[in-house]
């Protein structure tokens, strides 16, 4: 006799227990139900994602963040950004240029107040004036898109200022256009200062230019990605050497070259001595371009200027400017 229930004897009778069942069948059987199992699971899912795909078709894509690049983390830009010109479309410097009409034969200068972050509130108060300034804002401050809008919502032109070395200070941009950089990275740092600088501006300014400007070869990388993205550029010609306006206007980028520079630190004197030697630049060759660093004292003495000078000389945008200078005075449209 065993212990426990193993003392029960079972009848002829009785029906199987319930596991012998699946003893029977075998490990052969049990394996190629779990693979059935497991195709059937897959064939779900994928049911299930096709009729969640066919719900969601017309919703707005997910917003996608950048990874953070040299310690600064920025918005990736749209793929269909208005300043990327396309084929069989006018590029954006034409399409987001100030409206305004001028006789062929009258000269034309353009005064491009530069904001750099130092005076904006100086730079800003321009807007209000009668007269048609361009202005350029630098696109590594935090309200630098803000500021463009209320530059375009008044009706002037906007151009991106873009750092084309570093400051006296050495900067603390780590988005800089200088030597050194592979073109990859080069044409992300342009980029990047594009995309900050948001719809309608019409060009770039370059500012605090460094070796960058006497670099040839790094001026054609800069020149591509200036006209894959349809800009003009303006030289100040802050640095006398530079190889700006040589490198990029081969390539078909349109260029203006800076008369004069006025600096933040200029004595009334020397606003009005810089200004009136453009304005006589433009009464002999037709055009001339001014630069103008937003300041207290530099922006009310241009305010003084603007209202004791002749007008001989019309103030212009400065696309209008450049395509004068690209075409000559007696075919100013195209």
């Amino acid at each position: 006799m065993r212990d426990g229930d193993e003392n029960v004897d079972k009848g002829e009778g009785d029906a199987p227990r319930s596991e012998d069942w699946l003893g029977n069948l075998g490990a052969g059987a049990i394996a190629a139900m779990g693979a059935g199992v497991f195709a059937l699971s897959i064939l779900g899912m994928i049911a299930i994602d096709r009729i969640g795909g066919a719900l969601t078709a017309g919703a707005a894509p997910v917003r996608i963040v950048a990874p953070e690049v040299e310690g600064v983390a920025f918005e990736m830009p749209a793929t269909d950004l208005a300043v990327v010109a396309s084929r069989g479309r006018a590029p954006a410097w034409r399409l987001h240029g100030a409206a305004f009409e001028a006789p062929a034969d009258r000269p034309l200068m353009a005064i491009v107040v530069l904001d750099d972050g130092t005076r904006s509130d100086a730079a800003m108060g321009a807007l209000d004036w009668d007269a048609p300034l361009s202005f350029a804002i630098a696109a590594d401050f935090d309200l630098s898109p803000h500021r463009i809008e209320r530059v375009r919502r008044a009706g002037r032109e906007a151009l991106a200022l873009v750092p084309f070395g570093y400051g006296p200070d050495l900067g603390g941009d780590p988005n800089v256009l200088r030597r050194g950089l592979g073109e990859a990275e080069l044409l992300r740092r342009l980029r990047w200062h594009l995309a900050r600088a948001g719809d309608g501006i019409v060009g770039v300014v370059d500012h605090h230019a460094g070796d960058l400007v006497r670099d040839v070869d790094m001026l054609r990388i800069v020149g591509g990605g200036l006209v894959d993205e349809g800009m003009l550029t303006i030289d100040s010609r802050g640095d006398a050497r530079s190889l700006l306006s040589a490198s990029l206007r081969p390539m078909g980028v349109p260029v203006g070259r800076g008369r004069a520079r006025i600096g933040r630190d200029d004595a009334r004197d020397a606003v009005f001595e810089k200004l009136a030697d453009a304005d006589q630049y433009a009464r002999t060759w037709g055009t001339a371009i001014v630069t103008v660093e937003a300041g207290e004292e530099t922006m009310a003495s241009l305010a003084a200027w603007i209202q004791a000078r002749g007008q001989d000389v019309l103030l212009a945008p400065v696309s209008h400017v450049v395509r004068r200078l690209r075409r000559g005075p007696q075919a100013t449209d195209d």
